[in-house]
């Protein structure tokens, strides 16, 4: 065994392998870090795994494939299993380690987190990962809303640890924006808005901000193509749409609209701004001292999975962007969100962790053995069902979310 400590990340999707990969890049290089992805329906594409690499140390040829039915105590020599993955996959996974491991010297620690914002917390996504040793929250405000969760269930609750999103670099506050804005870039989140009537009003606002500002470049930043696979299904992707306003003549021809894959460091350049429903892309072009806007026509709340920009000052309306008019984020939210400064604490607790795996120091407690017997149906049918059928069963999913919205227009 190497005398290094030691941390196997396991992912699933894109976003997920960027979380995975850029928090071992910041553990650095006295860990001994190994990336596996494990297959599933949302398995990221070739240019989602080079984008998700992109500008750190670690190498993507040494990127591994597995699938969960290898994850046990005999496959896994690490000390700390990082599981960076939807929940199915992390429950699943935890399951088959701890049913492999003996209860009362288990010599794997379980930790897990969310790739991106996580406010206010949810008890679906807490509850995949309930089984785990630790759950790392990227806030102050995050740990806390958490924390009240965890007084409201019984039972066993992992460990709340406090980091920062690796792939943040400011140590503190990010600078402030200042310079002629250039480009707009639009972040597009895979759940919110929901209807494609408000998915077209956005593509022809960002159409008319490039009209109303000559020589302003906008580019519609995509996770995916549509039809490639990402973390959560997109109903009506922008691309897709933009395709359709063409055909219908509601845009143009010579449409000043860009649509772009790839690393979100390529289009967050000087001079840009970045505007947004929600997404963390929010979250890297303030970390860049770069103008950022949430739109709030829609609204701003839980639905919308932007509860956590109130109180921000970086709310604004299709009218705002039309205008270029971003305003300055307020440091007392930037501290309670994201930009706090880290002491080594957190790297202090993580190798407490792998301390006390290595030495066979950890317990499974009873209640935790009867969670992972009997996992939810979704689970199941998540992570054993076939590939193809998995992507059946998505499709008619999707089938019946879209009739389900044209039988929620015709009646209204």
């Amino acid at each position: 065994m190497s005398a290094n400590q030691s941390i196997l990340a396991i992912a699933d999707s894109d976003s997920y392998l960027k979380l995975a990969v850029t928090f071992l890049d910041r553990l650095g290089p006295a860990w001994d870090r190994r990336v596996a992805l494990v297959r599933t329906p949302v398995i990221p594409t070739e240019e989602q795994i080079a984008a998700a690499f992109d500008g750190t140390s670690l190498d993507p040829q040494d990127l591994q494939f597995m699938t969960l039915h290898q994850l046990n105590a005999e496959s896994i020599p690490e000390d700390i299993v990082f599981a960076a993955a939807t929940g199915p996959v992390v429950a699943d996974a935890y399951a088959r380690i701890l049913r492999t491991e003996p209860a009362q010297a288990r010599r794997t620690a379980l930790i897990s987190a969310l790739p991106g914002v996580a406010y206010p917390a949810t008890a679906k996504g807490w509850n995949y990962r309930r089984a785990g040793d630790a759950f790392i929250c990227h806030s102050h405000a995050e740990a806390r809303d958490f924390s009240f969760m965890t007084e409201e269930q019984p039972g066993h609750q992992p460990t709340i640890m406090v980091s920062k999103l690796p792939f943040l670099h400011s140590s503190g506050f990010p600078p402030e924006p200042h310079g002629e804005i250039q480009r707009v870039v639009f972040a597009p989140q895979a759940k919110v808005p929901f209807t494609r009537e408000d998915r077209e009003a956005i593509l022809l606002t960002l159409e008319r901000t490039a009209r109303l500002n000559p020589g302003l470049e906008v580019i519609v930043k995509l996770r995916a193509r549509e039809g490639e696979p990402q973390t959560h299904l997109e109903a009506f992707p922008y691309d897709q749409l933009c395709n359709e306003l063409q055909a219908t003549g509601r845009l143009g021809p010579n449409s000043h609209l860009r649509f772009e894959t790839g690393t979100m460091s390529n289009v967050l350049t000087p001079r840009s701004a970045l505007v947004t429903v929600s997404s963390t892309a929010a979250l890297e072009s303030l970390d860049r001292g770069l103008p950022t806007m949430i739109l709030s026509d829609f609204g701003v709340n839980e639905q919308m999975i932007n509860e956590v920009f109130r109180g921000s000052n970086i709310l604004g309306s299709m009218q705002d962007l039309e205008a270029l008019s971003f305003a300055v984020p307020t440091k007392a939210w930037l501290r309670e969100n994201y930009f706090h400064r880290m002491d080594g604490s957190f790297n202090e607790s993580m190798a407490i962790l792998a301390s006390q795996a290595r030495k066979g120091r950890l317990t499974t407690n009873p209640e935790v053995l009867a969670l992972i017997r009997n996992p939810p149906m979704r689970q199941r049918l998540r992570t054993v069902l076939p590939t193809p059928v998995v992507r059946m069963l998505q499709k008619i999913r999707r089938f019946l979310n879209s009739q389900g919205r044209k039988n929620l227009r015709s009646t209204s």
